[in-house]
């Protein structure tokens, strides 16, 4: 996921999400919560049903404004994009009741950014794992790297990426991380320095991000964990109801927050630019992204007969990918259709560029990014590992628009055929690598 101010388990159907906690406040049979601050029982009844109740009747009207705000979004118009951002709601609303209900900073469990989840230019060769902490509180991540091309960990306070801001406060990069011969690996937050796999966890820390990254999509995934250091062993204390009063009140409160923001972010910064042009590559750390990563940003704007020519150089580091979302930030499907690039599974020019077509439909080479039938969305490209203070313009990827009929033919001649048959087994061995990276 691109966490970048410059620029989401349940196993019930998402549809029965909103009618099960319109169900749930209605059992209570509670009068109808105030909107905004905080519950106050009225006298005589401060009893745990009656704040439950007002807690669960305050979500139930969150998810209405959201919903409301949703529709009265400038994204939300159209058959394709109107139905998108339905999906966003309901990814965000998975996302929420996760991270804000279910979640426990003392016995932790990741949660995953996957196929479900599709948050702020996810990037569909990562696995993102999100973790609470409580900061100054020892923790322990460890797991076996399998397949990654790179495993990176950060430790936040607060959201940077928010209107209530916040900070990058540790960094383990790849290039830092000590694996042993066997592909096991341990890292300390907090407690005692060590000199290698230990990362800081000061007093604000809110939580913790780990990333899988993947450049070749192999049939081999690596795991990862987290422990609260010294909580082993112990038995988890049952949620009471003041506990989770406060979940769900914190749980209205993100969700409203989060509905409108991404949209908004990709109207700001993904198109800040005219359509169909790229922004100069960036260094998005200081807004929360990957320490060693460079990035460019740009929406595209296709008609049925057009297509864009993406031509990327490489940059010396040991991870490039390309990938394209929807007009809410959410990546496009990747498991099943080739919405998303990797050096590695590109052809790369006798010049030593990779060359792409962005199109509606397939053009018969191999580095073809499917807008879906998408005529409007954003670009995502990434490089990783780059040790270069700086990057000549030389070196900026850009983008050229064509027609269809024509596009073939801006590639070098050199460019070899792609065929249908062979445009099936990229797209089966896609589908099979997602199922095994998200156990699925």
């Amino acid at each position: 996921m691109a966490v970048l101010k410059l620029t989401g388990a349940l196993h019930r159907p998402l549809r029965v999400l909103p009618a099960l906690l319109l169900g749930m406040a209605t059992a209570f049979a509670s009068p109808a919560a105030p909107a905004g601050g905080a519950i106050t029982p009225e006298a005589g009844t401060a009893n745990s049903e009656t704040q439950l109740a007002q807690a669960l009747d305050r979500f139930v009207q969150a998810l209405e404004r959201s919903a409301r705000t949703l529709k009265a979004d400038p994204a939300f118009s159209g058959d394709r994009d109107s139905a998108a951002g339905v999906a966003y709601w309901a990814q965000m609303l998975i996302r929420t009741l996760e991270e804000d209900i279910v979640q426990d900073a003392d016995f932790p469990f990741f949660r995953e950014v996957d196929f479900r989840i599709r948050e702020g230019g996810d990037n569909p060769d990562q696995r993102y794992l999100f973790s609470p902490l409580r900061g100054g509180a020892p923790y322990r991540i460890w797991g076996h790297k399998a397949g990654e091309r790179r495993l990176e960990i950060q430790i936040y306070a607060g959201t940077p990426w928010t209107a209530q801001g916040g900070r990058v406060v540790a960094v383990l990069p790849e290039e830092a991380l000590h694996v042993a011969p066997d592909g096991s690996f341990e890292v300390l937050l907090g407690g005692e320095p060590r000199a290698h796999n230990w990362l800081a966890n000061p007093p604000d820390s809110s939580f913790v991000m780990v990333r899988q990254i993947y450049a070749e999509w192999p049939d081999t995934h690596g795991d990862v964990h987290i422990d609260r250091v010294g909580y082993e062993g112990r038995l988890k204390p049952g949620v009471g109801a003041q506990d989770m009063v406060r979940r769900i009140q914190r749980a209205a409160a993100n969700f409203e927050e989060l509905v409108p923001l991404w949209p908004t972010i990709g109207r700001e910064r993904f198109a800040q630019q005219q359509p169909n042009t790229l922004s100069p590559l960036f260094d998005p750390t200081a807004a929360g992204g990957v320490e060693g990563r460079w990035m460019s940003l740009g929406a595209f704007e296709l008609g049925q007969d057009e297509a864009l020519i993406l031509t990327m150089w490489p940059l010396g580091g040991n991870y490039q990918g390309v990938q394209l979302t929807d007009v809410w930030t959410s990546s496009l499907e990747y498991a099943n259709r080739q919405t998303s690039l990797t050096a590695e599974q590109c052809y790369r020019s006798a010049d030593g560029a990779y060359r792409y077509i962005i199109a509606h439909e397939d053009p018969g080479v191999q580095n073809w990014l499917d807008t879906t039938g998408l005529e409007n969305g954003y670009l995502l490209l990434r490089y990783d590992g780059a040790d270069r203070p700086e990057v000549p313009t030389s070196l900026w990827p850009g983008l050229t628009l064509t027609s269809f009929s024509q596009a073939r033919a801006a590639l070098p001649p050199e460019t070899p055929d792609y065929s249908a048959a062979a445009r099936q087994v990229a797209i089966a061995q896609r589908r099979r690598h997602v199922q095994l990276r998200f156990n699925r």
